[in-house]
């Protein structure tokens, strides 16, 4: 809107109000005589279907535009077709569309900066809200008549503290010749152009800052020193009758608040005042740096009440008294003092004294000003105007009464504390106050053993001259770490309730678009949102703007005008928080299973046998450790002796297992198969349990007779005599269970075959050449049932088989059989037949060891794979 469009509107306001609405009228009664079946009309004229289309087109372009202008940023467009709004069913009624919600939103959210901006066309800040930006001569507005409301404590009882504000109070920042710099990139910059009372030029202490012809960026305390090098008083050091202060109605007041007064109160200053008493009111609820109010400066003889809003760019001729080191300039709690007369008007105090410390050296019960007035001067300060809205102008005479007393007294406090910290020093010279137990313990604080009378005020003279060494420096918000005063680390400490991942989130990114919103508007936090609301939206993390305004009661002036940002950036948020958690939990669950656990081999050392993997199956002989043997049926020892009852071939690992396995004494001439035999061995993981083999007898009676040549070197061939083979011809453990489908190693000769079937032998009605080992029971209760006793039930333990072998009745395995009656358990009568899978109908198609030899090709650790076979379960690298 022009300037002269402005004033024209300004001008005839209900006019062009009256316009609006007719225009929105014409609108709406040209939708309304729209026929209901609109689609129907389109399909008979293509003019008609035109013209609704471009229509359509403008109506979405319209709804796209206030969607986009509803938000700081820019976004994508919120509707993709006119039908995202609302659309006509078959049978006539009209439903909502996805789109529906986002318009009807930013529509409200537009009326509201449209409310905001006739407000401030109008001079009328009703909304409380204004542009930093936009700067305006004159008044900003009528304020009206100031209100005091009670405070109430967190049980709804009633304080002795009162709210004292007004409506449409404005916004005194907007007048301030200084323009307010809120950002946190930029350092804080010194406003004094001339440095009064100095020892150190200005430009001297900048000079010795840089570095490298480079200024830091955070700059020093002008005055530094001045303060440090400071020959103080000898006033603080005598004992005087304290000056009484004059009655409250003789004792001289003004108001300042032109530059005129102020020229005269600082004659006065100068000339006449030895002590100086200065106290400040402060606000920062519609600031974010905050600002001073009023200053209220005290003689001994008058008193000054100085507008600070008013006077603000005239004030830094203060330093001509605050900066004197021969007048003696007295505060009380001066902490947050030093750095607000720093950063409003460049003013820095030299030669403090301030009275908390006092107070805090003597070890008094309270520390307070209003403690100290009750009992110094019988005066009882109403502090209920501690929470007053010190913008109000005029201000109420109330008001004005607080202010004044803050100082009015102070002068006389300082002249009683000052004579007893030095009685107090005098009397307890050489006495411990600081050590327990002692009898002078507790007389004076932050003093060990007093040397002189003059120690007490020397060590409150030395914590005000620190006090007065404060620098303002602006907040910096850290948005990674949160800490900081304004970071959100260190208000979430306050909240008692935990928050999730993606609540975590949505506060954080909630407690920065607050703080970015309260700098850019010059407001406070508070204001843009409180921390309870905060804490409440980031639990419930709203997705539509009503559920947001619904949380905020009653609704902060910049929530509901930004309703839609905030309602965007959190569903934004909540969307890559779980989407990270979710990657996260991929990432955690990942590393777990790499580094779990894995099975550990029961027969061989997996360190050894990863070592073997690496080296291409090069036997290290030297390095590999005897493997460590979990079952004793497996004992090295007892493997030697039953030797000769084992054996020598076995049809899964070859001819050479027992060598392969359990000796390392092993030759540079060891045959390739030999070799690939002990490889298997090593890296093939089951939990089989082996069993001792079959009876040597047994073996020989149906075994082919061995020839010549084949004979071990070691043992005759022609003997039969049991002799300790040596480790290259021992005989391997047999298996009682073979899985899948095994080639044979070598055939038999027919007549070794017909030998192996004369021999076939019953017991009873089981056949022992298809039995397992376990099942056979030579117990004694078996024997007493053979010799016709009455047999006892007895009930096997646990994990163990209470079947047992006889080693003389029982035949040798025959490995040279058809592998498919190998391994497979026969089924009782009536047990449900399995469908498939290991030990099933198709358990003849289950080779576990068919890849064995691609083995060495494989990762170091594979995923291990469990299976079945007929009733034995193993674990094997796939």
């Amino acid at each position: 809107m022009s300037k002269g469009s402005s004033k024209d509107f300004v001008g005839d306001f209900d006019s062009s109000v009256a316009g609006a609405y007719a225009a929105l009228m014409k609108a709406t009664k040209a939708a309304n005589r729209l026929p209901s079946d609109v689609s129907f009309h389109r399909t008979l004229d293509e003019q008609v279907d035109q013209k609704l289309e471009r229509a359509s087109r403008i109506t979405l372009g319209m709804a796209n535009t206030l969607w986009k202008n509803t938000y700081t940023e820019p976004v994508a467009l919120a509707v993709e077709s006119v039908d995202d709004i609302a659309s006509q069913s078959a049978e006539g009624k009209w439903e909502i569309g996805p789109g529906f919600r986002a318009i009807v939103d930013s529509i409200d959210t537009l009326l509201e900066k449209i409310d905001v901006g006739i407000d401030e066309v109008l001079k009328n800040p009703a909304h409380h809200m204004r542009s930093a930006a936009s700067k305006r001569e004159g008044p900003v507005g009528e304020q009206s008549a100031p209100m005091v409301t009670a405070v109430a404590d967190a049980d709804g009882r009633r304080t002795n503290l009162a709210l004292v504000h007004a409506k449409n109070t404005p916004r005194p920042q907007l007048l301030f010749k200084d323009v307010i710099d809120n950002s946190h990139g930029a350092p804080f910059v010194w406003k004094i152009r001339e440095k009064v009372h100095a020892k150190v030029p200005l430009d001297k202490v900048l000079r010795a800052m840089a570095v490298d012809g480079e200024y830091p960026t955070e700059l020093p305390h002008p005055y530094e020193h001045e303060i440090r090098a400071l020959d103080q008083p000898q006033r603080h050091f005598e004992v005087s009758e304290p000056q009484e202060p004059c009655s409250w109605d003789s004792t001289p007041f003004e108001f300042v608040d032109t530059p005129e007064q102020l020229q005269q109160m600082m004659s006065h200053l100068i000339s006449d005042a030895g002590e100086i008493a200065i106290d400040l009111e402060h606000h920062n609820y519609r600031s974010y740096q905050g600002f001073t109010c009023l200053i209220q400066i005290s003689s001994r003889t008058r008193d000054y009440v100085v507008d600070a809003l008013a006077l603000r760019s005239e004030l830094t001729c203060l330093n001509q008294v605050t900066a004197d080191p021969e007048k003696i300039k007295v505060f009380h709690g001066a902490e947050s003092d030093m750095v607000w007369l720093q950063r409003d008007f460049g003013v820095y105090v030299v030669g403090l004294f301030d009275t908390y410390h006092a107070s805090k050296v003597l070890n008094m019960q309270h520390h307070s000003l209003a403690h100290l007035l009750r009992v110094y001067c019988n005066y009882d300060a109403d502090k209920k105007y501690q929470l007053a809205d010190w913008r109000i102008r005029p201000l109420p005479t109330e008001m004005m009464t607080y202010a004044r007393a803050d100082t009015h007294f102070l002068l006389y406090v300082y002249d009683r504390l000052r004579n007893e910290l030095l009685s107090r020093g005098a009397a307890l010279v050489g006495h411990d106050v600081g050590t327990p137990g002692s009898a002078a313990f507790g007389r004076l604080a932050g003093i060990d053993i007093v040397e002189s009378a003059e120690q007490p005020v020397e060590l409150t003279l030395q914590r005000s001259a620190q006090t007065s060494l404060r620098t303002y420096s602006k907040d910096v918000y850290d948005a990674d770490s949160g800490l900081g005063a304004v970071g959100w680390a260190t208000l979430l400490r306050k909240w008692k309730n935990p928050f999730g991942p993606a609540q975590a989130a949505v506060y954080r990114k909630l407690h920065e678009w607050r703080d970015s919103c309260a700098r850019d508007e010059d407001e406070s936090t508070r204001y843009v949102l409180p921390n309870h609301m905060l804490f409440v939206v980031a639990e419930k993390m709203p997705s539509e703007v009503p559920a947001l305004l619904a949380l905020c009661r009653p609704t902060p002036p910049l929530v509901r005008l930004n309703a839609t940002d905030i309602v965007r950036l959190i569903t934004q948020t909540r969307t890559d928080a779980e989407a990270r958690l979710g990657d996260i939990r991929a990432l955690v669950e990942e590393e777990h299973r790499i580094l779990a656990p894995k099975p550990a081999h029961i027969r061989f050392d997996d360190d050894a046998t990863e070592t073997l993997a690496q080296e291409d199956n090069a036997m290290d002989v030297d390095r590999l450790a005897a493997p460590a043997v979990a079952d004793d049926v497996l004992a090295p020892a007892l493997l030697a002796s039953v030797d000769d009852l084992l054996a020598p071939t076995s049809a899964l690992f070859g001819p050479s297992l027992l060598s392969s396995v359990y000796h390392v004494e092993e030759t540079a001439e060891s045959s390739p198969d030999a070799r690939e035999a002990r490889n298997r061995a090593r890296q093939i993981r089951s939990n089989l349990v082996l069993t001792m083999a079959v009876p040597k007898s047994l073996y020989t009676s149906s075994a082919p007779a061995a020839t010549s040549d084949q004979a071990p070197k070691d043992r005759p061939a022609d003997d039969g005599a049991s002799v300790k083979p040596s480790p290259a011809n021992k005989a391997p453990i047999v298996i009682s269970e073979t899985y899948g489908r095994q080639k044979p190693e070598h055939k038999e000769s027919a007549a070794a075959a017909d030998g192996h079937a004369a021999k076939k032998q019953r017991v009873g009605d089981l056949d022992l050449s298809k039995i397992e080992l376990g099942d056979i029971d030579d117990s004694d209760e078996a024997n007493a049932t053979a010799a016709g006793g009455k047999r006892t039930k007895k009930k096997p333990k646990k994990g163990s088989s209470s079947k047992r072998v006889d080693p003389s009745d029982v035949k040798p395995f025959d490995y040279r059989q058809k592998s498919d009656a190998i391994g497979k358990t026969p089924r009782k009568a009536g047990a449900k037949k399995k469908r498939g899978g290991p030990g099933g109908d198709n358990d003849d198609k289950f080779d576990p060891y068919g890849n064995v030899g691609e083995l060495q090709t494989l990762d170091r650790r594979p995923k291990r794979h469990k299976s079945k076979t007929g009733s034995r379960t193993m674990s094997y690298k796939k």
